[in-house]
């Protein structure tokens, strides 16, 4: 691969206002040994012994950062950075082939000469899909009629709850972090870490949430029933492994740093309601790693900038993206006006030169779940109505965990491969992807029949 083809093309931007010898902090993905992958895996075998091999697959790939941090080292001092060298650090414990390091105009394409270097991107802010909140009283009576949210009602998840709620699956929310005390998500986290900007990892004994985001997400994805005994949650036995990665002025190393983690706890599907500010090709790198080797399925949320627009990683032509319907008066439901999605050209990529996104789409408006607790003049309330794809990516996540559940040996491939065939578009399957549907709402339960 050219050297050019391994440099993100917004190191452009990102480096407008350096100097030569101005140092700025990159993200280098490198080449993994060649390991078996563990797609075929049984998800219900001892947890500990899947972390037995993701430790060893750990080990083996640290070699290989050292020789890739040894060499860039070396060559740096040859353009004469012997007095301050630059620095070099892991990310994570050698699960994910990627490291941060130092990087200035001057040896930008030295790290990229490097032999094991597939990619390197810069260290840019990431930023939550803010949803919007909203009140529906309306939909609040009917929901309590339901007895679940209507997005749980128009997927038919009771049906699948017949068969599984996700027990032994682990979900893994990237966010803002969780309000683990909420009586919806009462033994439900079962992990929590929160990554600063620096991406250290900051242990805690009370999971907390910097706002709201993360909590409703993981209500939506695993929680249980209101005091009035609405059903918000998709698997409400699933596993919640929660990252605060979104505190502060979070970077593209703070996510890193919590893939890197979600994968060590033993995820099997990570849920990221978040985006850049600017397109990255390259992050398909990570992607790729997450689907093939480790068979852990990444669930994104494509943004709310309207048609025409998409956020990254979203846009990553191998991301598993989401978009957003709403539920419309005929009880029918259309895709928001929010929601984005484009069709876009990827250079270099045989086969996929033309990318359509999101790839399906689920309930993103007018979802109630849980939050923490807000103390206003006329009560304190726990529960909120919000829009967003970043409300519809966790329905996928949820889902997914439901049939991971139901077919353990199914690897992250096989579950997005079903559910976009058997997703609905309204026009038919042969206009299927477009950029509002993609190829359509998702189908639970066409999808766990097609899995038999």
């Amino acid at each position: 691969m050219r050297n050019e083809a391994k440099i993100s093309p917004a190191f452009e931007p990102f480096l407008a206002d350096s100097g030569d010898d101005s140092k700025r902090d990159a993200i280098v993905i490198y080449q993994a040994p060649l390991i078996e992958g563990m797609v075929s895996r049984d998800r219900l075998q001892e947890l500990e012994q899947r972390l037995d091999e993701v430790r060893e697959i750990a080990i083996l790939q640290k070699n290989v950062a050292q020789i890739v941090v040894r060499g860039y080292r070396e060559a740096s001092r040859d353009l004469g950075y012997v007095d301050q060298p630059l620095k070099a650090d892991p990310i994570g414990t050698g699960t994910l082939p990627i490291a941060s390091v130092e990087v200035t105009r001057k040896t930008l394409e030295v790290l990229a000469d490097q032999p094991n270097v597939v990619a390197v991107l810069p260290n840019q802010k990431i930023h939550l899909i803010r949803p919007h909140r909203v009140e529906y009283s309306t939909l609040m009576d009917q929901e309590q009629q339901n007895g679940l949210t209507w997005g749980l009602n128009y997927l038919e998840i009771p049906r699948l709850w017949e068969t599984t709620q996700g027990h032994d699956i682990n979900v893994a929310v990237l966010d803002t972090g969780v309000y683990a005390a909420h009586p919806a998500l009462n033994d439900r986290v079962k992990e929590f870490v929160v990554i600063d900007p620096l991406g250290r990892r900051i242990t805690t004994d009370l999971p907390f949430d910097c706002g709201q985001h993360g909590t409703h997400v993981c209500g939506t994805i695993a929680g249980g029933q209101t005091a009035n005994g609405i059903s918000i949650g998709v698997a409400p036995q699933a596993n919640l492994l929660v990252a605060g990665v979104l505190m502060g002025d979070a970077t593209l190393r703070s996510l890193m740093e919590g893939i890197s983690w979600a994968v060590e706890q033993g995820a099997d599907i990570i849920n990221m309601s978040l985006g850049f500010n600017y397109y990255e090709p390259l992050f398909a790198e990570v992607l790729d790693i997450l689907l093939h080797q480790y068979s852990v399925l990444p669930v994104v949320a494509i943004g709310n900038e309207n048609h025409g627009n998409s956020s990254s990683p979203g846009n990553a032509y191998n991301a598993f993206s989401v978009g957003a319907v709403e539920k419309l008066e005929s009880g029918d439901v259309d895709v928001t006006f929010f929601s984005s999605g484009a069709s876009l050209v990827f250079p270099g990529k045989e086969g996929s030169a033309l990318v359509t996104k999101p790839d399906v789409v689920a309930p993103g408006v007018q979802i109630c779940s849980c939050i923490p607790p807000v103390q206003l003049s006329n009560g304190t309330f726990d529960y909120n109505f919000m829009d967003g794809t970043s409300m519809a990516t966790p329905h996928v996540a949820g889902v997914a965990a439901l049939l991971m559940s139901a077919y353990p040996t199914a690897s992250a491939t096989d579950i997005i491969k079903v559910l976009k065939e058997t997703a609905s578009h309204p026009d038919g399957v042969d206009l299927r992807p477009c950029n509002r549907w993609g190829h359509g709402v998702i189908q639970p339960t066409a999808a766990l029949d097609a899995l038999s």
